[in-house]
């Protein structure tokens, strides 16, 4: 390495203003300079962002030259709707941010709603570069501006507590998702024909999700696969309606891209009867969540009926489904978060699958939780009874609660703050509310609190209506979900077992589905699985609070308590 020392040093910003200039845009025209007020040399050649818009649709961009980029926008049929150009200018910028601003811009205009986005995603990468702190800082000021010229309606405290935002498809890829987004792109080049399955492994908030979203978006937009039939499974029924919702406004997509296994016999799909693989490329997200015919309860007939369809046998797996169907499945997959009998196992998958499984794109980078994948491993290794020593993690709140009065009141003060914030807990009580609402579920200390009052996008209910917010959510209503603070409540279903590590307690566990057919060993991996879920979902911090003594005392060896 050579180091060449400098006589001079590149500034950092010191707050520039933004100007917005705006002017006529028409198809076919060149956009009149003398309009403007932004001086010609600056239109001619500055790195600028911009947002083409008319009533209902957006184009935001970025160019160093506005003059050059609106005449070839002007000569360009896509953008023939367009009516007005918004010019953003400051004498700081230069192409690392404008870049940057045009990413940040339309991930927060896409989940704002104001618009339809008419952007493709690609180059949609979180790259850093010198001062990124100081200009985001100035984002803000920014954002505020468009909304008070009507380009925007949210704050980005609403927006980046929103759903939507979450499972943008114009999320900035981590260095790992755009490794994994290469290799499934080549392997789909190579040819659908001779293709074998993928898999994508990764822990939670490692961005499964987002990578299939914005896979789905990236192939949608190139005209080589314009013809092709390209699905996303999503077996979780609460998230299948949140990835819909996030796809509403979204040009080139659409909420019946996210379909359920059982969708994959409807004609509306794509299914024809005879006809093979029906299905180009299927992204199949959650698939730890797929079924076999094992504790369906009302479903089984719903299973069997896809079966005899397919002319497969009664014990067929949902995998099963979808290697008869598709030409190249791409499974989206964490073997750890398989939470019940009916779950396809790692086992199963390995059966399935080969090779696949065997040799998995490995996603690492966190993108939910603050202290990073170092706490997945964490919690992990607690759960298992195999951490040695204890751990805090700088910037994330890992709190231990003795007291439950204090774990609401702890709730009630983030929750103000952050309305993502949630309460979460193991299914260790009964769900008696379903039958009585004024009957409270989990009563603890005097302090009584209901369950979630539906699986179906729970989450984002609460944005919107406190009293759901304020419910306790179970396994299945936050699977595949990010909070902004996590309170869980461990049950009388994990104890403390007489070698020191935590086990799982039948007695105390009332999801039958989830413990019909099971053995203890298998009860217990399923319910050390379902907690290291819930201890997961929180991005800023997580707060617990244990039932069992002994298992609380446990804890306190490895979180910090509530002081």
């Amino acid at each position: 390495m050579i180091a060449i020392q400098t006589t001079a040093s590149a500034e950092v910003p010191t707050g520039s203003p933004f100007i917005i200039d705006r002017c006529p845009f028409r198809f076919g025209e060149q956009i009149d300079l003398a309009v403007l007020d932004l001086a010609e040399d600056k239109i001619l050649n500055w790195p600028m962002v911009y947002i083409l818009a008319n009533r209902d649709s957006a184009y935001v961009g970025q160019t160093t030259s506005v003059a050059t980029r609106m005449s070839q926008h002007g000569a360009s049929e896509e953008k023939r709707d367009f009516e007005i150009v918004n010019i953003i200018f400051n004498e700081e910028f230069n192409a690392s941010v404008v870049t940057d601003y045009e990413h940040r811009l339309i991930g927060y205009m896409h989940a704002d709603g104001r618009y339809r986005l008419t952007n493709k995603n690609d180059g949609m990468t979180d790259t850093n570069y010198f001062s990124k702190a100081a200009y985001s800082a100035m984002f803000e000021d920014l954002w505020e501006e468009l909304r008070r010229l009507e380009l925007a309606d949210h704050t980005i405290a609403q927006i980046e507590e929103s759903e939507v935002f979450k499972y943008s498809p114009f999320k900035g890829l981590t260095a790992d998702q755009r490794v994994a987004l290469d290799k499934i792109l080549g392997a789909i080049d190579a040819g659908l024909d001779k293709s074998e399955p993928i898999v994508v492994e990764g822990m939670p908030g490692t961005g499964k999700t987002v990578l299939a979203i914005y896979l789905l978006k990236t192939l949608r937009d190139d005209p080589h696969y314009k013809d092709m039939n390209i699905r996303i499974v999503e077996p979780v029924t609460s998230l299948r309606n949140t990835l819909r919702k996030s796809l509403a406004n979204v040009s080139g997509l659409d909420p019946s891209d996210i379909i359920a296994p059982t969708d994959l016999v409807k004609a509306a799909m794509g299914y024809q009867p005879g006809k093979g693989k029906c299905f180009d490329i299927l992204l199949v997200d959650e698939s730890h969540k797929l079924k076999r015919r094992v504790n369906l309860g009302t479903q089984f007939k719903n299973y069997d009926d896809v079966n005899r369809e397919l002319g497969l046998p009664e014990q067929a797996t949902q995998m099963d489904w979808v290697l008869k169907l598709v030409k190249l499945p791409i499974f989206f997959y964490d073997p750890l978060q398989s939470i019940g009998p009916s779950c396809l196992g790692r086992d199963a998958m390995k059966r399935a699958l080969g090779k696949a499984a065997d040799n998995p794109i490995k996603l690492e980078s966190q993108m939910r939780v603050r202290s990073g994948d170092v706490y997945l491993r964490y919690i992990q290794d607690v759960l298992d009874g195999t951490q040695d020593d204890c751990r805090t993690f700088e910037g994330y709140d890992f709190v231990l609660h003795d007291d439950f009065s204090d774990f609401v009141d702890c709730f009630e003060r983030d929750y103000r703050e952050h309305n993502l914030s949630r309460m979460v807990a193991g299914y260790a009580w009964r769900w008696q509310s379903k039958k009585d609402v004024a009957v409270s579920d989990i009563v603890i200390d005097g302090i009584g609190l209901k369950w979630n009052c539906t699986y179906d996008n729970w989450v984002g209910r609460g944005v919107d209506d406190p009293a759901v917010a304020h419910e306790v959510g179970c396994i299945h209503s936050i699977q595949g979900y990010d909070l902004s603070y996590a309170y869980v409540v461990v049950g009388g279903d994990l104890i403390l077992g007489d070698d020191g590590v935590p086990e799982s307690n039948k007695a105390s566990y009332y999801d039958r589905n989830g413990f019909a057919t099971a053995s203890k060993e298998e009860l217990d991996r399923y319910i050390k699985n379902i907690y290291y879920v819930l201890l997961t979902r929180g991005i800023l911090g997580t707060h617990v609070y244990v039932q069992d003594p002994k298992l609380r005392e446990y804890f306190s060896q490895y979180f910090s308590r509530a002081v």
